[in-house]
């Protein structure tokens, strides 16, 4: 009797990468953990990584796609498009091991079993595992999701609450007014300096994640300053799953700031232009625009001819020495995750949602 498989597609948003692979369907659904490390966080720009390994028998051919490769360490090299940026694939020094990154797949809801995250040390915040406490199955059931300092199974589970609101160290006095970013191979850098009166002059409409575009009326007709909080000394930060992030990055969730293009400074202090360092571009729709490092394959902005003088600023490229989430720079939008109807693993992302809401309850209480 021939052994029933579960075919699943992966395609980068130029669709240069179309890849089908068959799981055996007794094998799924496939337990995985985000990881939240240093390097997967400044190699994509994401906040939680996951691959899936192939089966074994699967052929996979790297130039068959023309991919770039960039060696992250000395046992592992990354696979991404040269056209859109979209991480497709880790592969270990041992040749028979590849595994495919998730946020390509045209599903994952029952083929993937969250565990939770790992690497969470590396955050020194937690960054979204102290969101990610629990999820709920497509057959209703609740579990508990679980954070690891390290590798998951391997070590001790922490609490979600072990973590506190990371305070950065002190630094020499007018350092704290800027924040550094860069991708993992270093190609892109730059800083982000405090919000300022240039900061309110932008113009732009309110984002699908204060308000939904399927609502239609997204616009700001009085130009509120969405984008800065705190009393205008910091940037607003959300979770986008939308289907062009996830298959630009080539993972579920992006993590975006709102930074005005006045306040992102090259490193010879001068307003940030385009075709900085190893900055590519690539118009992932009319007027749109997403740009990435061509080295190493880092999300690293997106912008619109609508609004091209606020920049998305991928969250995973800025100083890790600040904490994952960033809090001294960035409040959170806690109220929805930016085209959640767009999600593939829908039960992660409400767990996401709801993870949001009772944080903030909490930060209020």
């Amino acid at each position: 009797m021939a052994q029933q498989t579960t075919k699943i597609t992966a395609q980068c948003a130029c669709t240069a990468f179309n890849f089908t692979v068959s799981f055996p369907t007794s094998s799924l659904p496939i337990e995985r953990a985000l990881c939240l490390c240093n390097s997967c966080r400044k190699l994509s720009g994401s906040c939680g990584l996951s691959y899936i390994a192939l089966p074994t028998g699967q052929p996979f051919d790297t130039t068959t796609w023309n991919l770039k490769t960039y060696k992250s360490s000395d046992e592992l090299a990354r696979h991404f498009c040269g056209t859109c940026g979209a991480h497709v694939a880790v592969q270990r020094t041992n040749p028979d091991f590849l595994a495919l990154a998730t946020g390509l797949w045209d599903r994952t809801e029952e083929v993937i079993k969250w565990t939770g995250c790992k690497f969470v040390q590396d955050t020194l915040d937690g960054g979204i595992s102290v969101w990610l406490k629990d999820i709920v199955d497509k057959n209703g059931e609740s579990r508990g999701l679980k954070r690891w300092l390290r590798q998951d199974r391997l070590n001790p589970e922490v609490s979600p609450d072990s973590f506190r609101k990371h305070t950065a160290p002190k630094t020499q006095e007018g350092e704290n007014d800027k924040l550094r970013a860069s991708c993992h191979c270093g190609g892109v850098s730059f800083d982000i300096t405090r919000p300022n009166e240039a900061s309110t002059k932008v113009e732009s409409p309110f984002p699908d994640l204060i308000v939904p575009y399927h609502s239609g009326s997204s616009s700001n007709p009085k130009n509120e300053t969405w984008w800065l909080r705190s009393n205008n000394t910091k940037y607003m930060a959300g979770l986008c799953t939308c289907e062009t992030c996830r298959r630009t990055s080539g993972f579920e969730l992006q993590p975006w700031a709102f930074v005005p293009k006045c306040n992102i400074l090259q490193t010879n202090n001068k307003e940030m232009e385009h075709d900085m360092g190893t900055l590519q571009r690539y118009v992932s729709s009319k007027n749109t625009y997403r740009e990435f490092c061509n080295v190493c394959g880092a999300t690293v902005f997106w912008y619109s001819d609508e609004r091209p003088h606020l920049i998305d600023v991928s969250v995973g490229l800025l100083d890790p020495g600040e904490g994952a989430r960033v809090e001294n720079w960035l409040d959170w939008w806690t109220e929805r995750v930016s085209f959640q109807e767009m999600a593939v693993s829908p039960g992660l992302v409400n767990s996401l949602e709801n993870g949001l809401k009772r944080w903030n309850s909490k930060l209020h209480s």
